[in-house]
């Protein structure tokens, strides 16, 4: 029998670097040449909406110091990675739960007409999105989505995205800016979505 998590905090406050303020773990010699794959924060809290007391809420950050003005390429996931969260559950210091999540960066190369003449464009955006409009791509020069994979000991289970019934779930844009997201909590807000894993207790 299939059964569903909210995974709320999971699916979008994971890539929060511009939520709120991070640790900077650059000191660390080998983490400066990998900046992509740098974790700074990492949370972990039981739930504390009405009747979710027996769920707990992860919040990974990534890529410290990074702020709107620093573009015009932000903050996109190293497709060549993978984030994992480890759970142990029983405290021997082995998971017993991992979550892991690919990136995928899609780039569709805009162009704009100058003087007659198509340019690319070699920005992350060439204009304004959102609230709400998660799939109003006509402006996003890049566009990343994700998988999220369960293991429990040898075995793996992919997610499920079940708004589309398919395995990729979409990455909102960092907060870059008023300019570029008028309104960032509202369109990050509508990048929330429910993940279903195969033997996950039900929401």
């Amino acid at each position: 029998m299939k059964r569903t998590a909210l995974a709320a905090a999971i699916v979008t406050l994971l890539f929060g670097s511009s939520f709120a303020l991070a640790s900077s773990h650059r000191e660390a010699p080998l983490i400066t040449g990998t900046p992509k794959v740098d974790g700074t924060d990492f949370y972990m809290f039981r739930s504390y909406e009405t009747g979710r007391a027996g769920y707990v809420t992860f919040i990974a950050n990534y890529q410290p110091l990074q702020d709107p003005y620093g573009g015009p390429n932000y903050f996109a996931m190293d497709p060549n990675a993978v984030y994992s969260i480890l759970i142990d559950n029983n405290g021997d210091g082995i998971e017993d739960l991992t979550f892991d999540f690919r990136f995928k960066n899609n780039y569709q190369n805009l162009s704009i007409p100058v003087n007659g003449v198509s340019v690319a464009v070699p920005l992350s955006n060439i204009g304004s999105f959102g609230p709400g409009q998660t799939t109003n791509d006509g402006v996003k020069n890049l566009i990343e989505t994700y998988t999220v994979v369960s293991v429990r000991g040898t075995r793996a289970i992919a997610g499920t995205n079940l708004a589309t019934g398919t395995g990729i779930f979409r990455k909102p844009f960092d907060n870059i800016g008023n300019k570029s997201i008028p309104s960032y909590a509202a369109y990050a807000d509508s990048h929330i979505s429910r993940l279903g894993i195969d033997g996950c207790a039900g929401e």
